[in-house]
């Protein structure tokens, strides 16, 4: 993979080229994951993933991990959940949320949950209805009310991030579309609601799928996406204190099957922030896949933002929570990856 180059507040540092030898394609990931019958149409069910970086081994760090139950009502799980809006993500752009071609990275993500619970609805006539909650969605309870300015005397539950979300698909053929609210609220802060709506469509005609997301998010100023937040120096919209986050985030994308092996692909993307001016972005990418077997898969991609001037985007295969800072404004990358 490779970085470089610098657009709107992008420059210094972060625009110098970097070379690096590193996944650019898909999280890389050791999972373990069963179901075991209870009876009666009753199935225990768990998933753990550890997340991996083979070019530099390491400590491994934790990916998904629940544990839940099974049957004709649907499906229950609680632990560590992969976030509703940042599926949707993944779903309806070509690149998913792993490469430089991801948009994902683009805007504020709760790739994952901490302390949730979900429940999945049977799938009715093509609809399925995903219903999760979280206490804290960052870390133990009672461990974020640090990260609030100023913040207010600590005990109990105060600051938890706590998250209800609502998830509504259909999928009927070559059709499929989401529709995703969310919202989370410090405890114990006024002003501090977060709001996330988004929605995600796509349609395979045969010879070419196309797809597209629509997404808003607000957050007040006591919100975990607020001014009123010191996340080590930083908050996560660049604002400042008692500022609200306010940004629409767009993207369109298209694969093209060349024959049973071979495909191609494309996306361009919008972030438009309704409270800071001269900071909205765009971002376009293009690419390749060929399946040299049903494991394993060679890809090469090339993405490239433009920022407005006080906008400071760059480019990161990560499109999760370590997706937060990157390299330059254009990127390639080159690879295989393996699955097993």
């Amino acid at each position: 993979m490779h970085r470089s180059g610098g657009s709107g507040a992008v420059d210094g540092a972060n625009s110098k080229k970097q070379s690096a030898l590193e996944s650019a394609a898909s999280e890389s990931y050791l999972g373990f994951k069963g179901a075991e019958d209870l009876g009666s149409g009753m199935k225990a069910v768990f998933d753990l993933q550890l997340l991996l970086d083979p070019d530099v081994g390491g400590t491994m760090t934790k990916g998904r991990s629940y544990v839940g139950l099974a049957g004709g009502f649907g499906t229950v799980v609680g632990g560590y959940l992969d976030g509703l809006r940042y599926g949707i993500y993944g779903k309806y752009n070509p690149f998913g949320n792993y490469s430089v071609g991801n948009f994902a990275s683009m805007t504020t993500q709760y790739d994952r949950a901490a302390n949730a619970v979900a429940y999945i609805s049977p799938n009715f006539n093509g609809f399925t209805l995903i219903l999760a909650t979280s206490t804290n969605t960052q870390t133990d309870e009672g461990e974020l009310n640090g990260v609030h300015v100023p913040a207010k005397t600590p005990g109990g539950n105060k600051g938890d991030d706590r998250l209800f979300s609502v998830n509504l698909i259909y999928a009927n053929g070559p059709l499929s579309v989401d529709l995703d609210y969310e919202t989370t609220k410090a405890v114990g802060y006024s002003s501090s609601r977060l709001f996330v709506l988004t929605t995600g469509a796509s349609y395979d005609f045969g010879p070419v799928k196309v797809s597209g997301v629509y997404d808003v998010i607000k957050g007040d100023r006591n919100s975990l996406i607020g001014g009123n937040i010191d996340l080590g120096g930083f908050n996560l919209g660049g604002l400042a204190a008692d500022e609200k986050y306010d940004r629409r985030n767009w993207f369109v994308g298209v694969q093209v099957p060349l024959n049973d092996r071979a495909r191609v692909m494309a996306s361009y993307g919008r972030v438009k922030d309704k409270t800071l001016s001269d900071a909205d972005a765009s971002k376009w990418a293009i690419g390749a896949r060929y399946a040299l077997s049903k494991r394993t898969e060679l890809y090469a991609d090339y993405a490239q933002i433009r920022n407005d001037s006080n906008a400071a985007f760059t480019i990161n295969p990560k499109g999760n929570s370590q997706g937060l800072s990157g390299v330059g404004t254009r990127g390639i990358a080159v690879g295989m990856k393996h699955s097993f």
